[in-house]
């Protein structure tokens, strides 16, 4: 079993803590958070979590086996360069980063150090996502003809994330870093590296908040990709993700479900899965349990980080005025 230290016990803190208790290679030890509510919130959920003084302490315990990265971004360089300092895995979340040449280098710096690292994206080990990698290399699908991705929140951040006060600045935050992260990692994943043709992004005009509003078109490999993201008005809240091919095509939804077309009404595979949501996140745990193995696994790196956080910051540096 893995001991995991974890360095941020807010909104993705406290879930990877519920995930880690279900699953049979991880024992979530030692917790950090600079709020001693968060700290308290995940002390009464989970009794047997040590709070530690600082991540110092934490990063320094030979007891653990891997650093679980859940605070802001800005901050994940500085704690990755201490873990490599000790020969310690990372898990971390997305996004890898937000200044680009600062984690140019530090991805060079991890390659270098060769230690277990894997990014959180959703789709690394996902039923949905390997069931539509492993449909269009076999060539069921036919070839991959273009991408649609549909992002709609009623509000920004959500709920669960409220105490996050950063992700609702552009500084760090906003639901392209967090949400469609998720996505061109997929999208990179399925098809190769991609490049932005043309994106119009709109910002509130306080200076600080996240985007509102984001429509692009990428070029990955001559398949062009399409996306639009929202986050104001009532409505169904999520992610539509398509991929058309000429002889089938996937889609997928927030929460894990996914769907298929060879022309006809989309179909829902998978329907023997109740909770193919809460199944995907414990096959992200057996990804990073194969990673720290040493075993052969597909979980994203930080070299795949690095990628998808250029992309993203290309997006958001359009009508950044």
């Amino acid at each position: 079993m893995f001991k995991v230290g974890i360095i941020g016990l807010g909104g993705m803190g406290q879930k990877m803590l519920s995930d880690m208790a279900v699953h049979s290679q991880f024992n979530a030890a030692f917790g950090w958070d600079p709020s001693s509510e968060s700290c308290a919130e995940a002390k009464s959920a989970f009794p047997d979590l040590v709070i530690a003084n600082n991540p110092e302490d934490i990063i320094a315990d030979t007891n653990i086996d891997v650093l679980y990265i859940a605070s802001p971004p800005n901050s994940h360089r500085g704690y990755f360069l201490s873990a490599i300092d000790l020969g310690l895995a990372v898990y971390c979340e997305k996004p890898f980063g937000v200044d680009v040449s600062e984690s140019e280098d530090l991805v060079r710096r991890i390659e270098a150090a060769n230690l277990p690292n894997i990014i959180n994206f959703n789709h690394g080990n996902a039923r949905g996502s390997t069931h539509i990698e492993e449909q269009l290399a076999s060539g069921a699908m036919g070839d991959a003809v273009g991408v649609d991705i549909v992002i709609h929140l009623s509000e920004w951040p959500r709920e669960f994330q409220k105490s996050a006060a950063w992700l609702g600045r552009r500084e760090q935050g906003g639901f392209t870093r967090e949400m469609l992260s998720h996505w061109l990692y997929l999208t990179r994943r399925l098809l190769g590296d991609g490049v932005i043709s043309r994106a119009h992004i709109i910002y509130p005009d306080d200076g600080i908040s996240a985007e509102t509003h984001l429509t692009a078109e990428l070029d990955f490999g001559g398949v062009p990709v399409f996306i639009r993201g929202a986050t104001a008005g009532v409505g169904p809240v999520g992610t539509e993700y398509t991929l058309w091919g000429s002889k089938k095509s996937f889609r997928l939804h927030s929460g894990g479900r996914i769907s298929s077309s060879d022309g006809g009404p989309w179909h829902e595979e998978f329907t023997d899965i109740p909770n193919i949501g809460d199944q995907d996140r414990q096959r992200t745990l057996d990804g990073v349990a194969a990673c720290l193995k040493g075993e052969v696994n597909k979980m994203p790196t930080a070299t795949d980080g690095f990628a998808v956080q250029k992309l993203v910051e290309g997006l958001l540096a359009r009508n950044a005025d």
